[in-house]
């Protein structure tokens, strides 16, 4: 069952699955493996892919293609709708970077007395 490239028996377990089942996702390989006591992770799904040559370079073209798709389609377009959120989102963020910069100065002040109190409080003791 182990092949002698495999180091360990769970990529053996994945080798043998995929043998069967070149297509399977990974979530199902990983439940047959959790069945048969075994922990897997992605990385040794793609290794095993990898091993038996069900990667090719069109499907990691189709794969990276697909990520650069799966952003929203009102963002795709480009449209009016994009830019207005866009604007209203960095309006936001203005909005709150300038509460957090008074509360920042806010808190500078209240550090400086306390510190300003400390030294006189210092000097008068000694």
């Amino acid at each position: 069952m182990a092949e002698k490239s495999s180091s360990s028996p769970a990529m053996a377990f994945i080798l043998e699955y995929l043998k069967a089942d070149g297509e399977a996702a990974y979530a199902d390989v990983r439940a047959a493996a959790e069945k048969d006591g075994h922990n897997i992770y992605p990385i040794m799904y793609g290794r095993a892919k990898t091993l038996l040559g069900l990667i090719t370079a069109d499907s990691k073209r189709k794969r990276r293609r697909r990520k650069a798709d799966s952003r929203p389609a009102k963002l795709r377009q480009g449209g009016v709708d994009s830019a207005d959120s866009s604007a209203s989102e960095l309006s936001g963020f203005l909005e709150r970077y300038r509460e957090l910069e008074e509360e920042r100065n806010r808190y500078r002040a209240a550090l400086l007395s306390v510190e300003k109190m400390l030294r006189d409080t210092l000097e008068s003791t000694s």
